[in-house]
C-alpha cells in the first residue's frame, strides 16, 4: 500500500513544484509550453496546465488522462499546503520559465 501510494504522489504536480522548483521550470522549458510563469499557489494544477498548454509531445510526461487525474490529486494537495504557498507567492512571486534553445 505504501510502495502505491509513493508512485502515485511521485508524479504530482504540486510535490513536483514544491521539491524542485527550478527542476519543474526547466521541464516546462524543455517540454517549450507556452506559460512563461506559474503561481506559487496552486502551482501543481498550474503546472499541470502548463504541461498540456504547449505542442505535442509523443514522449513520458504527455498523456492528457493521467494530466488530468493529476490536476485534481494536485488540487487537494494545493489546497492542503495553501498557507505555505500563499507565503511563498507573497515573499517571491511566480515561479519564472526560462527558455532555453534546444
Amino acid at each position: 500500500m505504501g510502495v502505491a501510494l509513493t508512485v502515485a504522489v511521485s508524479g504530482c504536480g504540486t510535490v513536483r513544484t514544491i521539491s524542485s522548483e527550478s527542476k519543474s521550470a526547466n521541464d516546462l522549458a524543455k517540454w517549450q509550453t507556452y506559460c512563461h510563469t506559474i503561481p506559487r499557489v496552486y502551482s501543481g494544477i498550474a503546472y499541470q496546465f502548463c504541461n498540456l498548454n504547449g505542442p505535442q509531445r509523443t514522449r513520458a510526461h504527455w498523456a492528457p488522462f493521467p494530466i488530468l487525474i493529476d490536476m485534481a490529486a494536485s488540487g487537494i494537495a494545493d489546497t492542503v499546503i495553501l498557507p505555505y504557498t500563499g507565503y511563498q507567492q507573497y515573499k517571491r512571486g511566480n515561479i519564472l520559465i526560462r527558455r532555453f534553445e534546444y
